[in-house]
């Protein structure tokens, strides 16, 4: 059974282990990942930021200021009207990459309201010329570049559901030379320098000769969403270039600037996107420059630690479906299912992190079936080498098995265990009668026989002691049995300190007759136990006479009973030759003999038998302690319903 059980935890983890690295990867169930993660950021929403403010280029600007694209004049009065307004830093996400050829002097214009404003950030762009054509970079005109408090490459990262949920913080064609956006953005409000790496390592340089044309990218984090589109503070560009606003609107803080108007262009489905609205780029990059600044961008946890955490809690399940019945077990489990789910929403938000769940969730969702699956394996295998046992022991040599076949083999071996327990309940009838034939019809003639030869001396010598054997042997045999039958049904409320003091009562003319002293240290009250009078009094006297057997002359056995932590602890103690520890570990099986001293081994090796049924009938145990040439204990320990001192 230990081998099967073995067998069951092995095979059962080893299947479900083997999901967990397939499913993590393999990506197989990115999507469900993607799903548990946008439940998450739907889920958890934080107020919006005070000091972030987004100029749109909404509808209304556009019927109020004409058609897209504008003069840059325009834009340039913008800046310089919230330059009065002493903003932390101005992000212009609007790609100024061409010369306005029909005004050449608006460009100039802009420029300078730049360099006045001195806290502009200006985006870079990653884009192909075709359709799966060569990307380039597509940076903003050169006097504009040069007057620019920083510049940032503005890009989101698309899933394959097609839903922005991250961005790289460095990027670029051979090297991943740019920031992000906003973290230029953030760099200007926090007066802090560029992060832009112009200047590349020598290991870069041979990877950039390697990959000239290609797109490198370097740390990808995941976004924390403050809320869904239209969650930060929001005014219309022409509003803002009117004058339209409430004073210290744009004082101390943040501002984006950028296109919310539909047929733009700028638009992403994120994870707290609703149907149909999906969130403008602008405000993406709020979201992103917000998580920023409070470190919540979330990191994906590497594949390998990932990978440890997600066998940990798959394997889980392991621990406590073998000790629960079969509905616990499954209800627990699938508790643990929706516990892993609500971490998986809950991670990204409280600790900035990101461990792809589904890898973990579908072993965990199979732990039960595949464990139940490999424990009716085992349980089937067993019954059948029990069967296979019963039968070689109640069916004759001879005789035919009658077993019943069903279409449901563990139906059929239902049956054949109901057959096998009739047959065996018919043996254990027999039992009783082979039991009460001894009681009496085998006992009582060896008893009339050695009373006659009470009256015939010569065969008394030759005849009593044999005879006496028998009647010994038999008895023993007897008590065994009814130790080994004995039911809890039938066991009363008893005294055991009293009991102790009978049988030591009892024993009292054994030890009479070696001149042993029977010395006794018993709790002074009642010490309650749950028991049957007649194997608990015959328990301890087998003690007592064992000690008195093995005890010289002339010493004292020692009978001691001490109540501590609801359990009452009978010991007795003899000062004999000890015992030996490889006899110590055959002591209480059946038909094991204690060979003390040059005494000839007598008795049929039960009464240590019978002890150690009786004590765990009772629910207690028995263990012996003892020293060759020193003092030998036998402990009774059962436990206590009550105790009452007197």
């Amino acid at each position: 059974m230990t081998r099967i059980r073995f067998n069951d935890y092995v095979s059962t983890a080893l299947i479900l282990l083997s999901l967990v690295v397939l499913i993590h990867v393999t990506g197989l169930f990115s999507r469900v990942d993607n799903l548990i993660f946008d439940i998450g950021q739907k889920l958890h929403t934080t107020p919006a930021p005070n000091d972030i403010v987004i100029v749109a280029i909404d509808e209304n600007s556009l019927s109020r200021l004409g058609r897209w694209p504008w003069s840059r004049q325009i834009h340039a009065d913008l800046i310089q009207r919230l330059k009065q307004e002493n903003t932390l830093a101005i992000g212009l996400d609007i790609v100024f990459s061409e010369p306005d050829q029909l005004n050449p002097s608006s460009d100039i214009a802009l420029a300078e309201a730049i360099r006045q404003a001195g806290n502009v950030v200006l985006p870079v762009l990653l884009e192909t010329a075709r359709v799966n054509g060569q990307l380039i970079e597509t940076l903003p005109l050169p006097d504009l570049a040069e007057n620019a408090a920083d510049l940032g490459r503005v890009h989101a990262v698309l899933d394959e559901d097609g839903i922005a949920r991250s961005v790289y913080l460095f990027e670029g064609i051979g090297t991943p030379v740019w920031q992000h956006f906003s973290q230029a953005v953030l760099n200007v409000a926090l007066k802090q320098p560029s992060k832009n790496q112009f200047q590349a390592s020598i290991f870069q340089q041979d990877s950039v000769a390697n990959s000239m044309f290609s797109l490198q990218q370097q740390q990808q984090k995941r976004v924390n969403f403050s809320g869904p589109p239209d969650h930060f503070s929001t005014i219309s560009y022409a509003q803002v270039l009117n004058g339209e606003f409430a004073e210290d609107t744009f004082k101390d803080k943040i501002v984006l600037i950028g296109a919310t108007a539909s047929g733009m262009n700028d638009l992403l489905s994120t994870p707290v996107s609703g149907l149909g609205q999906p969130m403008a780029g602008v405000e993406f990059h709020a979201n992103v420059l917000d998580s920023m600044r409070t470190a919540g961008l979330i990191d994906v946890v590497p594949i390998w630690l990932s990978l440890l955490v997600l066998i940990a809690l798959a394997l889980l399940p392991l621990v406590w479906m073998p000790k629960l019945s079969a509905l616990r077990g499954l209800v627990s489990t699938l508790l643990y299912f929706v516990l892993i789910g609500l971490l998986a929403t809950i991670l990204p938000r409280m600790l900035s992190i990101w461990i792809p769940p589904s890898a973990a969730l579908l072993p965990v969702l199979i732990s039960y079936p595949v464990w139940s699956w490999r424990k009716l394996e085992a349980a089937q295998r067993y019954l059948d080498q029990e069967l296979a046992y019963l039968k070689s022991l109640i069916l004759k040599p001879d005789a035919k098995d009658h077993a019943t076949h069903s279409y449901d083999s563990f139906d059929a071996r239902i049956e054949q265990v109901r057959v096998a327990g009739q047959q065996l309940r018919f043996l254990q009838n027999d039992r009783k009668e082979v039991l009460a034939f001894i009681s009496h019809d085998l006992r009582a003639p060896l008893a009339s026989a050695m009373m006659v030869l009470e009256e015939h001396q010569q065969l008394k010598s030759r005849l009593y002691a044999p005879l006496s054997q028998a009647l010994n042997l038999a008895e023993d045999f007897l008590q065994a049995s009814r130790a080994e039958m004995s039911s809890r049904a039938d066991f009363k409320e008893l005294d055991f300190a009293g009991i102790t003091h009978q049988a030591v009562d009892d024993a009292y003319e054994s030890a009479l007759k070696k001149n042993i002293t029977l010395e006794r240290e018993i709790v002074d009250g009642l010490v309650w136990v749950n028991g049957n009078f007649g194997l608990l009094h015959r328990a301890i006297l087998n003690l007592v006479l064992n000690a008195i057997k093995f005890a010289p002359e002339y010493s004292t056995v020692l009978i001691q009973l001490t109540y501590a932590n609801q359990q009452a602890v009978m010991s007795v103690v003899d000062y004999g030759a000890g015992i030996s520890p490889d006899e110590q570990k055959q002591l209480f099986k059946r038909f094991s003999r204690l060979k003390g001293g040059n005494a000839a081994p007598d008795g049929a090796g039960l009464g240590l038998y019978f002890v150690h049924t009786v004590a765990e009938k009772h629910l207690g145990s028995v263990d012996v302690d003892s020293e060759l040439g020193h003092k030998t204990s036998f402990n009774l320990r059962l436990p206590v319903l009550s105790y009452q001192q007197h």
